[in-house]
C-alpha cells in the first residue's frame, strides 16, 4: 500500500493541500514536498493556536503553521524522480540521480521517539552537500520568534501573543564525513562532501491539557506556571540523538506495525503502474479502481494513527495538519459530527488505544462543561437544578484547545449524548471493566445526569427545550430526533453499563423511568424518520415566515444517528430500519460535501444496502479526494480529514457490523466487490473477525474471541455450515434459524467457519399500491417476485419499531387486507415480502404509508 509520484509537491498551498505527503506522530503533522532544488517540510503542532474576537467567514485564526523548514541541495537537473509514502512503514521516501549520483532522502515521524527522523544518502561518498534552513511562517501576526544555530543544533523558538503559547523546535544534523558549520546569526546549518546525514526533528509548546486551561477566562493567563517548552524538547532530541538511525526506525517500525498491520483488506487489485495522482484522476472513468478503494480505506487508518496518541491533542477538522495562518473553521473541534467522524473508524477499525487521545481531552473540558450545566439548567428548566451543583455536564458545539464556549443554537444538547456513546463503544468493543468502571461509565452516569434534568414533560414524553437538528436553519425549537435519539442512546447505554458493574447509584432509578419517555423516533407521512416533530411529511416544515426551512438535501442527517453510529436502530427493530432507508432515498446523493458522503456509506451499510453504500463511497473518490488522498471538503481545494476517516469507517461497516450485538461478517456487500477478503476487524463484544469470500459468497470466517463471553455469529445458512476452533476441535453451538448461532466462546479461541453452503437471497416484491381504500379494507397490488410462491403482509403502527404479521400464504398479485381497527388507526406502515418454494423469505419487502382516509 503506497502513495507514489514521479515529481515533487508544487510549492505552494495549492500544492501543500493537493500533492504534499503527510505524516505524523500526534505529537507534530508534517507534509513533504520532495523538492530537488530545495525539499519544503511544513510542521503543525496542534496547540500552536491563535485566536481573534471578530472572525469573519470560515477562514479564522486558529492553528497556526509552527515551522517551514527548508533543506537546500540546489539539484536542478534530477533524473529517475520518485517520492513515495509506505503505508505499511509510514516511511517516507525521495530518490534521484543528478550528476551521475543517486540522492536519497527517508522521513518518519516516530511516536514512542516523539521526533521527525529525515536520512540523507548519496551513492558515492563525498557527494553529499545541503543547508539545513527552518523558518518561522506568519511572524507579526500575532507571533514573535527567532532562529538560531550552534554546533549541530538549530533551535527555532517564540511566543504566540493570544494565549501566551511559548513554542520551540530543536533541529539537529548528525552528518557522516564531510564538514558541517553553523550560521548562528542566519539559523542555518550547512553540510559539505558528506557521506550521508540524519537530521532529528522535535517541537513542542508550555501548553498542557489541564482543566484550568479551560476555566482560566483571560487568555493570556491560562498557561500561566506550565514550564517553557526548552526542557522537553532538548530531552526528546537527546534521547533520540543518543540512538542509532536503524533503532529509531526499529522503535518506529514496532509502534506503527502493531496498530496498522492489524486489519489488512484486499479486494483482489493489482498494484497499479501509474502514479497516484493519476490513480485520483482515473478513478471516476474506473481505471484502477479497487486498487484506489483499498488505498484509501487504509491511508484513514493511518492518519488516525499519525493524529490521534495517548499524551497528544486529538486530531481537529483538519487532522494534524494545516499550513495557513487562517486555517479552514479555525481548526477547531466540532462536536455534531466532525469530532466523531475522526473517531468513526477507531474501534471498527481495531484502533481502541487511539481513543486515548480524545478521552483525555475530553477529561480536561469536562469541568468547564459543569458549569455550563448549572447555567443552563437555571435558564432552561429550574425546577430540577439541584443548587450544589451536581447537575452533570452537557454536550459542547465546537472547542478549541484553550476555549470551550457555551450553548450554540446550530446544535442542539444531544452532542453531549454522541460524545457518551463514543465512550460506550470503547467499552463494548474492548469489554475492559476496569475501563467501564474507571473511565467510561462516570462519563455517561453524568451526560445522562445533565439531560434527566434537562427534558421537560411536553404531551405526554419528556423533551430537550430548547432543541435544535445540526446546522438546519430551524433552531430553537422542542424535542428534535438529534437531541431525542442522543439523550435515549445514553440512558438506555448508562443502565447497561450499571447492570454490568452492579452500580446504584443515585439517579439511575430516575433513568429507568425516564427511558420510555424519551421517544426517539417518529415516522412520518412519507415514511421518514422525521427531523423534527413538527415535520409532517418529508421536510415539511414551515417557518416563521410560512416557508420551508428544512433543506432536504441537507449534508447532515442528524434524525438517522441512532442507526449510525448509535445502536437504537438495527435488525430487531425492522419498521425503523425501513424508515431509515426512505430516509436515505428522500436525502438522495446531491450533498458533495465529503463527511456527508463518507456518513451516507455507513448509513446505507446499516440498512444492508452494500451497492448504495458503494455508490456514496465512489461518489467520495471521485468528487473528493485530492491527488495525496487528503479530502476536498467542497472545493478549492478545501481540505478536511474528517472524510477520510469517515470512509474507512464506512467500508469496515460494509465488511462487518455489530450494532445489536451479533457478530455480521460481510453485512452490506456490494457487487462490485465479488471477491476478497479481510483480516482483523473488530466487533463489539472484542471479536476479531477475518473473513473470505468468492463470487459474492463468504468461503471462510474467523473470530477471534479476544476476552470470552457469548458469540452470536449472523450470515446466512452459517447454521448449516462447520464450525471448528483453530485447532481443528468440533465447536457446540446453538442455531437460531440457518442464519445465525451462539457459541459459548473461550478467551483468546479463534472460531472457524468453512463449508457454508451457498445463500441465494428471495428477490422482493416491488411498487407496493393501494388500488383501493374503503377504510376498514385495504384493496393492495403489487409488482410479483420471480421467487415467490406466496407472500407475507406485515404492518407497523405509528413509530412502531417492529413488524406486526397480518397476513400470511398470499398468492397472486393483489390481496384484500381487512382488519377491525383499521379505522382507528391514522398511519401505519405495510411491508409485503416474498416467501420462496424453500421457506425463505425476502430479506426485503416493498413498504407504503397508508394514512387514514
Amino acid at each position: 500500500m503506497r502513495l507514489w509520484y514521479d515529481k515533487p509537491a508544487p510549492d505552494s498551498d495549492l500544492g501543500w493541500a493537493n500533492d504534499s505527503i503527510p505524516m505524523g506522530n500526534g505529537y507534530m503533522g508534517v507534509n513533504i514536498f520532495g523538492g530537488t532544488e530545495s525539499d519544503r517540510i511544513q510542521i503543525t503542532e496542534n496547540s500552536l493556536y491563535d485566536w481573534a474576537d471578530k472572525n469573519i467567514g470560515f477562514k479564522r485564526r486558529g492553528v497556526n503553521n509552527f515551522a517551514e523548514v527548508y533543506i537546500d541541495f540546489g539539484h536542478d537537473k534530477p533524473a529517475n524522480y520518485q517520492r513515495e509514502l509506505d503505508l505499511n512503514q509510514a516511511v517516507s521516501s525521495v530518490s534521484y540521480e543528478q550528476d551521475g549520483v543517486e540522492f536519497t532522502r527517508d522521513y518518519f515521524t516516530s511516536y514512542p521517539d516523539k521526533v521527525m527522523v529525515i536520512r540523507l544518502g548519496a551513492s558515492k561518498p563525498g557527494t553529499l552537500s545541503f543547508t539545513l534552513r527552518p523558518t518561522i511562517p506568519f511572524i507579526g501576526e500575532g507571533k514573535t520568534g527567532s532562529v538560531s544555530a550552534a554546533g549541530d543544533t538549530i533551535t527555532l523558538s517564540g511566543v504566540m501573543t493570544y494565549f501566551d503559547i511559548k513554542f520551540e523546535g530543536q533541529f539537529k544534523v548528525i552528518p557522516t564525513g564531510g564538514k558541517m558549520e553553523a550560521a548562528a546569526q542566519k539559523g542555518t546549518i550547512s553540510v559539505s562532501d558528506a557521506d550521508s546525514a540524519l537530521i532529528l526533528i522535535a517541537v513542542g509548546t508550555n501548553y498542557q491539557l489541564d482543566p484550568k486551561v479551560f476555566l482560566t477566562n483571560e487568555p493570556s493567563k491560562k498557561l500561566a506556571d506550565f514550564p517553557h517548552p526548552h526542557a522537553k524538547v532538548s530531552g526528546y532530541l537527546k534521547a533520540a540523538a543518543a540512538k542509532s538511525y536503524d533503532e529509531l526506525l526499529a522503535n518506529h517500525r514496532a509502534d506503527y506495525g502493531e496498530i496498522y498491520d492489524r486489519v489488512r483488506l484486499d479486494l483482489g487489485a493489482k498494484v497499479p503502474a501509474i502514479t497516484t495522482d493519476k490513480l485520483v484522476d482515473a478513478y471516476p472513468d474506473g481505471a484502477s479502481s479497487r486498487y484506489l478503494e483499498e488505498l484509501a480505506f487504509q491511508f484513514g487508518r493511518y492518519m488516525l494513527i499519525c493524529s490521534s496518541r495517548p499524551g497528544t491533542l486529538p486530531p481537529h477538522l483538519q487532522g494534524i495538519w494545516n499550513v495557513y495562518a487562517r486555517p479552514p473553521w479555525s481548526s477547531q473541534y466540532l462536536h455534531d459530527t466532525n469530532v466523531q467522524m475522526a473517531y468513526a473508524p477507531v474501534f471498527c477499525a481495531n484502533m481502541p488505544e487511539l481513543f486515548e487521545s480524545y478521552a483525555d481531552f475530553f477529561k480536561a473540558f469536562e469541568p468547564r462543561q459543569r458549569e455550563y450545566a448549572t447555567q443552563y439548567l437555571k435558564q432552561y428548566n429550574p425546577s430540577q437544578l439541584d443548587p450544589k451543583g451536581d447537575n452533570g455536564w452537557s454536550g459542547p458545539f465546537w472547542a478549541n484547545p484553550y476555549i470551550i464556549p457555551g450553548k450554540s443554537p446550530v446544535a442542539g444538547f444531544g452532542t453531549g449524548g454522541w460524545i457518551a456513546q463514543m465512550f460506550w463503544d470503547y467499552y463494548d468493543y474492548t469489554r475492559d471493566e476496569s475501563l467501564l468502571a474507571e473511565t467510561v461509565y462516570p462519563v455517561m452516569y453524568e451526560q445522562a445526569n445533565f439531560a434527566s434534568r434537562f427534558v421537560q414533560e411536553i404531551d405526554g414524553a419528556l423533551l430537550a427545550k430548547p432543541s435544535s437538528s445540526p446546522e438546519q436553519k430551524i433552531r430553537d425549537t422542542v424535542g428534535t430526533t438529534f437531541d431525542q435519539q442522543m439523550f435515549y442512546e445514553n440512558h438506555h447505554n448508562t443502565l447497561t453499563a450499571a447492570k454490568i458493574l452492579g452500580r446504584s447509584d443515585d439517579r439511575l432509578e430516575i433513568y429507568e423511568k425516564q427511558l420510555p419517555l424519551l421517544d426517539p423516533i417518529q415516522v412520518g407521512k412519507s415514511g421518514q424518520i422525521k427531523e423534527f416533530r413538527q415535520e409532517e411529511f418529508y421536510c415539511d416544515f414551515k417557518g416563521a415566515k410560512g416557508k420551508n426551512s428544512i433543506d432536504p438535501h441537507h449534508r447532515h442527517t442528524s434524525m438517522l444517528l441512532g442507526s449510525y453510529p448509535g445502536q437504537l436502530i438495527n435488525d430487531k427493530t425492522p419498521a425503523w430500519l425501513d424508515a431509515v432507508e426512505k430516509t436515505l432515498t428522500l436525502r438522495t446523493r446531491k450533498s458533495n460535501i465529503g463527511w456527508a458522503r463518507a456518513e451516507r456509506v455507513a448509513f446505507w451499510a446499516r440498512v444492508h444496502d452494500g451497492n448504495e453504500a458503494y455508490l456514496f463511497y465512489q461518489d467520495l473518490l471521485g468528487g473528493n479526494y485530492l491527488h495525496n488522498l487528503f479530502n476536498d471538503h467542497r472545493g478549492g481545494p478545501l481540505f478536511q480529514a474528517d472524510a477520510n476517516y469517515g470512509a474507512t469507517a464506512g467500508v469496515a461497516e460494509m465488511l462487518l457490523q455489530s450494532q445489536d450485538h451479533v457478530v455480521a461478517p460481510l453485512a452490506a456487500m456490494p457487487k462490485a466487490w465479488p471477491d476478497g477478503s479481510y483480516r482483523g476487524l473488530l466487533a463489539r463484544g472484542n471479536f476479531e473477525v477475518s473473513a473470505k469470500w468468492a463470487e459474492g459468497q463468504a468461503t471462510r470466517l474467523e473470530v477471534r474471541s479476544k476476552v470470552g463471553g457469548t458469540l452470536d455469529l449472523r450470515y446466512p445458512n452459517v447454521a448449516k455450515a462447520v464450525i471448528k476452533t483453530s485447532d481443528g476441535k468440533k465447536v457446540d453451538f446453538t442455531t437460531k434459524g440457518s442464519d445465525q448461532v451462539r457459541i459459548d466462546s473461550a478467551k483468546g479461541q479463534t472460531y472457524v467457519v468453512t463449508e457454508i453452503p451457498t445463500f441465494t437471497p428471495v428477490a422482493a416484491p416491488t411498487d407496493l399500491k393501494i388500488a383501493k381504500d374503503g377504510g376498514s379494507q385495504i384493496e393492495l397490488s403489487w409488482k410479483a417476485s420471480e421467487d415467490a410462491v406466496t407472500y407475507k403482509l406485515y404492518r407497523a403502527v405509528g413509530n412502531a419499531p417492529d413488524y406486526e404479521v397480518v397476513a400470511t400464504e398470499i398468492k397472486g398479485s393483489s390481496f384484500i387486507y381487512q382488519a377491525d381497527d383499521l379505522e382507528q388507526i391514522p398511519q401505519m406502515t405495510l411491508k409485503l415480502t416474498a416467501v420462496r418454494a424453500d421457506g425463505r423469505e425476502s430479506k426485503r419487502g416493498a413498504t407504503l404509508i397508508r394514512l387514514q382516509p
